[in-house]
């Protein structure tokens, strides 16, 4: 149940509308997929194809893939060629439809709040989530939006019980890039879709 949670949560991460405030943002992308995934997940039998043509309509065009995709490079950015950079960006894109979707088959209905927290001038944002557990307590969540040169807010990290999964996922590439090298990384990303 915890997997799902973070899941969902880096769900959550990633979506974007220019018009909207990332409180806007948020309820409205939330509401639909879940709308959507209740639909296909009645009785607990959705497919796993199933789920990533949802996160792959309902999901992935709001996700800023290359600025996550470079955030995990961490140090390895420097000297990265055009062609790996695409690749890797790639792994990264087919690594999280299928880690959403996956996730996703195990939401079980859950209710989902979203709490509107003071936009301020800058660029950033936070938008507060609570997740009312059937049994056992609430976990709340804040996600982090940056505006982007042309208005739009995208996710770029979820924080759970003062753990950035951004950070924690960007530790363990960087340092499996010094183990392996990133070809064998983007494989590995690859692989695991």
């Amino acid at each position: 149940m915890n997997r799902l949670i973070i899941v969902l949560a880096m769900l959550f991460s990633a979506f974007s509308f220019a018009s909207d405030t990332p409180y806007q943002l948020i309820t409205k992308v939330g509401d639909e997929l879940f709308t959507d995934i209740k639909a296909v997940n009645k009785d607990g039998k959705a497919q796993s194809d199933v789920m990533k043509n949802i996160v792959r309509s309902r999901l992935m065009p709001h996700i800023d893939v290359k600025f996550v995709s470079f955030k995990l490079l961490g140090k390895h950015i420097k000297g990265l060629q055009r062609a790996e950079a695409v690749e890797f960006i790639n792994a990264v894109d087919s690594y999280l439809v299928a880690t959403y979707a996956n996730a996703l088959l195990q939401y079980k209905g859950q209710n989902v709040l979203f709490e509107e927290l003071p936009l301020g001038d800058n660029e950033f944002a936070t938008v507060k989530v609570v997740i009312k557990e059937m049994s056992g307590p609430d976990i709340d969540m804040h996600f982090k939006f940056r505006q982007s040169k042309d208005g739009s807010w995208k996710v770029y990290d979820m924080v759970a019980e003062g753990i950035s999964l951004l950070s924690a996922k960007q530790k363990e590439i960087i340092t499996r890039i010094s183990e392996v090298g990133l070809a064998q990384v983007t494989q590995e990303l690859k692989n695991k879709a």
